[in-house]
């Protein structure tokens, strides 16, 4: 059977051996003929779009089509999309599959998110995935691996006139039939309103705890998807620019 794709890249922020890395890559070889693994050498997670800058950045090809980068997911995708796809750009970027969701406002941190955003700026479709609950253990990941290439292939069907750029959720369920768990299109839940902090004995240090969110309902955000069992897919957009603003002005001129 012909795959769909000639080369697909897959990267994530948890590092190269976590196992939603493994759970992607089997994926990822059921769509195309070549499969390569740029991926962090240490997890990256909260990295944003972060780069290394002033500094050398070491990398290697651990087997073929698999190299390790000693940097931020964005390091990894930088270093595919100019030195080994130079050339010729992949057809598909996937990125993750995460440990654990990206949700929110947790999304503007997700190194997950930005190696999937890298590629989206190139004009390539790129697809990020989270799996919510999932940790260092195979059956965490059990709705991913259920259903990943049937969201992506779904999502890839959809026509689009600007590049894909979408971030999935995977809701956590081990227990029932993952047969007929349904998706839904969603939007960042916006939930965020402050951070617990952490500080030694002595008050001279302090590390980051847990988000503090809004526990109030809104319809139709990825949180509120996750919370009914069904997978969320948040189409993203590339310009941060304030539309709304700018469409106020042209009307009071």
């Amino acid at each position: 059977m012909k795959k769909k794709f000639n080369n697909i890249l897959i990267s994530n922020d948890d590092g190269y051996e976590s196992v939603g890395l493994k759970v992607l890559l089997n994926i990822a070889e059921q769509l195309a003929d070549n499969v390569l693994i740029v991926s962090p050498k240490e997890n990256q997670s909260a990295k944003s779009k972060s780069i290394t800058i002033k500094k050398k950045i070491n990398y290697r090809e651990i087997s073929k089509n698999f190299w390790i980068v000693d940097g931020t997911p964005t390091d990894c995708m930088i270093f595919a999309l100019n030195h080994i796809f130079k050339k010729n750009m992949p057809d598909l970027i996937l990125s993750g599959i995460n440990a654990g969701s990206n949700i929110g406002d947790e999304v503007s941190y997700s190194g997950t998110v930005a190696a999937a955003w890298e590629g989206a700026v190139r004009k390539i479709d790129s697809i990020a995935l989270s799996q919510y609950g999932g940790d260092n253990t195979i059956d965490s990941y059990k709705c991913s691996q259920a259903k990943g290439l049937e969201i992506i292939n779904y999502l890839l069907k959809i026509k689009s006139q600007t590049t894909r750029f979408y971030n999935v959720n995977f809701p956590y369920i081990v227990s029932r039939s993952l047969e007929n768990v349904r998706s839904s299109f969603t939007t960042l839940a916006s939930q965020k309103i402050a951070d617990e902090l952490l500080f030694d004995d002595n008050f001279n240090s302090f590390s980051i705890g847990r988000m503090i969110n809004d526990q109030r309902s809104s319809t139709n955000t990825d949180l509120e998807c996750l919370k009914e069992n069904k997978i969320s897919i948040t189409p993203l957009a590339l310009n941060l620019s304030n539309n709304e603003f700018f469409n106020k002005m042209n009307n009071d001129i």
